[in-house]
């Protein structure tokens, strides 16, 4: 779900294409009782300006996993604990310290990830389109956007319930370094985009300052992410397997976050770039150009209101936003976002 979220911000154009695209009888007669013009939707999804990526994070995930398995055993669906818990209390006690920002969508109800995907980005029965915003975060300037984002995902055996209950956290702290972050896998699909079980785990990606000299590496995770703070400037990033260079970039970073995914299977990736240091661009115009054309090659809040559906977007400690979510399953149709 990171590689989904990370694509509607980079590039709201494919999102949108792909959320409107191949849409199941049950989403159909959703959008169909809830007067959602899918085209329409889909405009409004493509003329989002693209945002940073957001990365992992951990407090978030824990904060996001408690969540979901909160209102799983609850049978309720609501951005307010058991235990009366917001998303500030709850990604505070997590561990995630100092928020200057914190939004959050859940959705009680979805079949799959795909699907809980459609759900936050075409937001049937929401008015303000609060879940769409989180993602979005339209008419937020790129310092001023989440940086962070965590995900709890339970399923459920309940046929009135679930069956896969997601919450997604998003936040941002002060000072926070700029992180390179993607994913490394083998596009079986030839679909141009990391899907699950395509990811390339246990790969050594290094990132080599080309002023400096000084290197940084990580080795991906067993989905193939990958994600490395690094101080703004210039660098070759390079993917090792079998210790063997086999994928190569220039990379430009900033204060903000920038995603760049290597497909395996693609040879454009396969020559070493130039080495020559440049002098680093302004993260709006390099950092969001970059991971913009890299979610096109691999086809990749806001204010204080309430949202409908299961999305709770609040900017702490001085804006916040809550709503509800998606109450039900209906036979033909997905009752609202609440």
């Amino acid at each position: 779900m990171l590689e989904l979220i990370n694509l509607a911000r980079t590039n709201p154009t494919a999102a949108a294409e792909r959320v409107t695209s191949n849409l199941t009888p049950d989403v159909v007669s959703t959008l169909k009782y809830y007067g959602v013009d899918a085209n329409q939707a889909k405009r409004e999804i493509s003329s989002a300006t693209p945002q940073p990526p957001v990365a992992w994070n951990a407090f978030l995930g824990n904060a996001a996993q408690g969540h979901s398995q909160d209102m799983a055993n609850t049978r309720t669906q609501s951005h307010e604990g058991s235990d009366g818990s917001t998303i500030n209390s709850r990604i505070s006690n997590a561990g995630y310290l100092n928020a200057t920002s914190a939004g959050e969508n859940a959705y009680a109800y979805a079949t799959n990830v795909d699907e809980a995907m459609q759900a936050f980005l075409l937001d049937w029965g929401v008015a303000d389109k609060g879940h769409r915003r989180n993602l979005l975060q339209p008419n937020v300037s790129a310092d001023d956007a989440f940086t962070d984002v965590g995900i709890g995902i339970v399923r459920t055996n309940d046929n009135n319930f679930g069956p896969v209950v997601i919450t997604q956290d998003f936040g941002s702290q002060p000072n926070a370094k700029g992180q390179l972050l993607g994913a490394v896998f083998s596009d079986g699909n030839s679909n141009d985009f990391y899907d699950v079980g395509e990811g390339a785990g246990n790969v050594l990606i290094t990132a080599r300052n080309l002023a400096t000299g000084q290197s940084s590496s990580i080795q991906t995770w067993d989905a193939g992410g990958y994600q490395m703070p690094l101080d703004p400037g210039n660098y070759l990033v390079t993917v090792t397997v079998n210790n063997k260079v086999v994928k190569s970039t220039n990379i430009t970073m900033g204060l903000l976050n920038v995603l760049h995914n290597f497909n395996l299977n693609d040879p454009s990736q396969d020559a070493p770039p130039a080495t020559s240091s440049a002098p680093a661009q302004s993260q709006s115009e390099a950092q969001i150009q970059t991971q913009t054309q890299n979610q096109s090659s691999s086809n990749s809040s806001t204010d204080s209101s309430t949202f409908s559906l299961s999305s709770s977007n609040q900017y702490t400690p001085t804006r916040q936003s809550t709503s509800g979510g998606f109450l039900a399953k209906w036979s033909s149709w997905k009752a609202r976002l609440s």
